[in-house]
């Protein structure tokens, strides 16, 4: 068992807990005794190989996982997630957006129509859609087909829906949310999460260790199912762990050539 931040946490800055949480697909173990904590104001990396755990960890986290694979507790702000969301499925949305690895649509929507689709739930606000358009770099996109954006501007939509979903505050779950999208937007991006981890919280899944010891406030690193590693970003994405993790020697390396990140923009504590 492993958590991200100590028990005596308030209550009114907790966001989403859960407690020894395991997740079985036949005999696979996806998720085995995972207790997280996420609270007001963190930026939390999940990192690890592929099929570790990160997508499962998010979909237990935002309930689009069958709670009958699932055991353990999951509250969010308090409230059982399971009671919260077949009580107030409305509720539960102005709580916690996600957004999956590959999101897509099979309609000919246009890009604001999709990020309007966020609001859905919790109540038209117009303002909100081009709040979240503008936050990712689309505001002059919004009429355009999805089928017509490029691979990254899609993925900037899906994130603008999640955005214009929550409005301010709430927990925003992001699988890969830079897949496909060039350096100069990630950094917009990335300012955008900053922004909205003042008021909420973000948990979100990268393949890039060294992107997640930039923005992140926290760190889990995942294997097989388990936390190999939780706690402060800076002190958890080591050489010496994120090598255990993948099964392949890592090294600190200045070769990269990467988007600067502005003084704003960079959370390492």
């Amino acid at each position: 068992m492993a958590h991200i931040n100590p028990p005596q946490s308030t209550a009114d800055k907790t966001l989403f807990v859960a407690r020894e949480t395991t997740v079985v697909y036949g005999g696979l173990r996806a998720l085995d005794a995972v207790t997280l904590q996420v609270e007001v104001g963190e930026i939390i990396a999940l990192v690890g190989p592929n099929g570790c755990g990160k997508s499962t960890l998010l979909r237990v986290a935002a309930h689009v996982c069958g709670d009958e694979y699932i055991s353990g507790t999951r509250m969010v702000k308090g409230e059982a997630s399971n009671r919260l969301a077949a009580q107030s499925p409305a509720r539960l949305a102005r709580c916690v957006a996600f957004v999956p690895q590959r999101p897509d649509v099979a309609a000919p929507f246009r890009a604001r129509e999709i990020v309007r689709l966020g609001r859905y739930a919790v109540g038209d606000d117009e303002a909100a859609v081009e709040r979240a358009l503008e936050d990712v770099g689309l505001q002059d996109r919004g009429e355009v087909p999805y089928h017509a954006l490029s691979g990254g501007e899609r993925q900037r939509v899906a994130l603008a829906r999640a955005f214009a979903q929550l409005d301010h505050g709430g927990l925003l779950l992001l699988d890969e949310p830079f897949s496909g999208i060039d350096p100069g937007e990630v950094a917009r991006v990335v300012g955008a999460l900053i922004r909205r981890a003042r008021v909420g919280a973000v948990v979100l899944s990268l393949h890039d260790p060294g992107l997640a010891r930039a923005i992140a406030t926290h760190a889990v690193v995942m294997r097989k199912g388990t936390v190999l590693a939780a706690g402060r970003a800076a002190d958890t994405l080591t050489t010496a762990i994120l090598s255990k993790a993948y099964g392949h020697e890592m090294i600190e390396s200045s070769a990269w050539i990467v988007p600067q990140l502005s003084p704003t923009v960079r959370m390492r504590p």
